[in-house]
């Protein structure tokens, strides 16, 4: 990252930030109420969950952006809550309320969007208020600290979820407990086995 400075309107308000700042932070200096649930301060950014969204203005055709994962490279306008933002916004939250109902960040999240029921519950919503919700977390945590891939997603669509190699226990685990301590719902158990990290 260099030293060179770029000012940008966020919802009117001017900021100013170093080149290739990601733009959540931007948004946070601010003050400017961003959700996320994929985002965590010290992992790489991933923007898949896109509650980050915010609609930006950078001199071409306004259009929305996952400002987690989108570097300030020039001046723009940015707004975090315009109709079409939350609009967007509450959509996502909906659909992950349906999935998983009871876990409490996802009911806090939608509660602040103001979405209080969902119309996409079926099947496939999980009840456990610790269920995994597919942040990611835990994948770039053991790339990023431990220097493994022993955690990925697999499968697709509605059947993803996080598994080892092949669905096997992987002997290449250490038990760094990255993964459990950045899990953002508890669905990562840290159990304090010595002969069996893997487990």
């Amino acid at each position: 990252m260099g030293t060179e400075k770029i000012t940008l309107q966020v919802n009117d308000k001017d900021v100013t930030v170093t080149k290739d700042t990601f733009l959540l932070a931007a948004l946070r200096q601010a003050g400017a109420f961003v959700p996320t649930l994929c985002n965590h301060k010290n992992l790489t950014p991933s923007g898949s969950c896109r509650l980050c969204i915010c609609e930006i203005d950078d001199g071409g055709v306004r259009r929305l952006v996952n400002s987690c994962s989108t570097p300030v490279r020039g001046p723009m306008k940015v707004w975090t809550d315009t109709e079409r933002v939350l609009r967007n916004r509450k959509l996502l939250l909906e659909m992950y309320l349906g999935r998983y109902p009871e876990v409490p960040l996802i009911q806090n999240l939608a509660k602040m969007a103001g979405v209080t029921a969902s119309r996409f519950t079926s099947d496939l919503t999980e009840t456990a208020a610790d269920a995994c919700v597919l942040c990611g977390h835990c994948v770039r945590a053991c790339e990023e600290f431990a220097l493994e891939r022993i955690l990925d997603f697999a499968g697709r669509g509605v059947a993803r979820h996080i598994d080892m190699p092949f669905g096997e226990v992987d002997p290449h685990c250490v038990g760094c407990t990255s993964c459990g301590y950045t899990c953002p719902t508890g669905a990562i158990k840290i159990v304090d086995d010595a002969n069996g990290p893997v487990d």
